[in-house]
């Protein structure tokens, strides 16, 4: 299930989730209670709740409680049967190892392994008949716009309109300029300068971008204005892209489109993920204790002002938090120039608080950070409101960094990249969006491994 399918409450989508969930749990008892009655001497599965719970954990890893249903049933049967059969032989292998079966009881096993292989197929393929059935009636769609006119927007639209069953219900495109063309597949809907109160007014669910070559000037400043609405951006990519592979691509009927924010981990890596922050924030926050103790002692006796230093930033979602520093400038050291980058040698720094930046010992109090829930380990370093409103009129696309939660280290800070200037901002972003594409646990890993690295060489600023 996409997260962000419930948070839009589409209710068919999570109908459907329920239907699929429902199909597992009775094939799984269904297959239970004919295996128990016509095998005379039955005694296989033990604890069958638990391993029900535990194939639809996996099931749910392996993303097969999709509510779109465009994906053919054959490949879904295959994933199914794999996943089937690794939870199976398995669980078999364990009994016998822990001698807790002897091989010839195995089949037994086999035979109901078998048993709910086949039910629960046979009615995961009712289920999504029925949810194409629907589709093609015209319940259950997602609210589509397009935006553009050229000949893929055509193509879209019309193979919207001829296939229901894709999942799209189509309310109407905009554009600058009517088109007779596109009036003939859906209804202009306005200029773009009248997007926003439509998506305020309406529950959009899908936004397509099939703009002409001559406007791709102007994509990303509509990814970076609409990118935080809680809608599906596709963009129709260039040809590189599509057959490099460099970007990560659906297809429409042999038409490839670019998913801008897909939920790039699974709800499984998120809450992992989410676990080893509060491990790690936790851990560094008592092993670390004495040394807090000796950082605050020094900065009080060094310099007038607090000892932790608290500023506005912008974190997921756009949603601002107060970040937690140790304090390694004079107290209002920005009155008179406002917020602007720290550099190398800068005045504003006090005696310990050169020593905290080189070793980066001054980020230590954003583990409570972490421990709230404002910031992760690793992600991208947040920036203050301020900075960023001049940010985005420079770079529209900034936005896309607030779909990730920020961190205290990432992938632009290992790369040496640090912000001293709007050109500085561009090569950071770079960084951060190659993380936000190829996140997972292990590059996590990989970075706080270098970090570590980094802070022994002090090679901070």
């Amino acid at each position: 299930m996409k997260y962000r399918e419930i948070k839009q409450h589409h209710v068919p989508a999570i109908i459907s989730v329920i239907a699929l969930l429902i199909a597992d749990m009775l094939a799984f008892l269904l297959s239970y209670v004919i295996t128990e009655n016509t095998m005379g001497d039955y005694t296989g599965i033990k604890y069958p709740i638990r391993i029900m719970i535990m194939i639809i954990v996996m099931i749910f890893i392996f993303k097969r409680y999709n509510p779109i249903p465009t994906v053919s049933m054959g490949h879904e049967s295959k994933m199914l049967i794999q996943i089937f059969y690794l939870i199976g032989i398995g669980y078999i292998f364990y009994k016998i190892l822990s001698k807790s079966i002897h091989i010839d009881k195995a089949q037994y096993d086999l035979v109901f392994l078998h048993m709910f292989i086949f039910l629960d197929i046979l009615f995961r393929i009712c289920v999504r008949s029925i949810q194409r059935y629907s589709l093609k009636k015209g319940f259950g769609g997602r609210r589509t716009i397009i935006i553009g006119r050229g000949e893929d927007a055509y193509h879209i639209a019309n193979e919207i309109n001829i296939n229901p069953s894709l999942g799209f219900t189509l309310t109407g495109y905009f554009n600058d300029n009517q088109c007779p063309n596109m009036d003939r597949y859906c209804t202009y809907l306005g200029k773009r300068e009248e997007i926003e109160p439509y998506l305020t007014r309406y529950n959009i669910h899908e936004m397509i971008i099939a703009l002409e070559k001559h406007e791709h000037n102007k994509l990303l400043h509509i990814i970076g204005k609409y990118n935080l609405y809680d809608i599906r951006i596709k963009v129709v990519p260039d040809m590189y892209e599509t057959i490099s592979g460099q970007v990560r691509i659906d297809t429409i009927r042999g038409l490839p489109l670019l998913d801008i924010n897909p939920n790039i981990m699974t709800e499984f890596q998120e809450i992992f993920k989410r676990l080893g922050d509060i491990f790690c924030a936790l851990f560094g926050l008592i092993l670390l204790m004495p040394i807090n103790v000796l950082i605050a002692f020094s900065i009080r006796i060094n310099s007038p002002g607090n000892i932790l230093y608290r500023q506005v930033r912008v974190g997921l979602n756009g949603v601002r938090f107060t970040l937690l520093k140790f304090r390694t400038m004079y107290s209002n050291s920005e009155v008179a120039t406002g917020p602007i980058w720290a550099k190398k040698e800068d005045s504003r720094v006090t005696g310990p608080g050169q020593l905290l930046r080189k070793y980066h010992i001054d980020e230590i109090p954003q583990l409570l950070n972490v421990l709230l829930g404002h910031m992760s380990i690793v992600g991208p370093r947040p920036e203050r409101p301020e900075i960023i409103d001049d940010l985005i009129k420079e770079i529209p696309y900034y936005t896309r960094r607030y779909k990730m939660k920020p961190g205290i280290t990432g992938w632009a800070q290992i790369m040496g990249v640090y912000d001293g200037s709007v050109s500085d901002v561009r090569a950071k972003l770079k960084q951060d969006f190659y993380y936000i594409e190829n996140m997972s646990i292990l590059l996590d890993m990989k970075i706080v491994l270098i970090t570590i690295l980094i802070i022994f060489k002090g090679k901070g600023q």
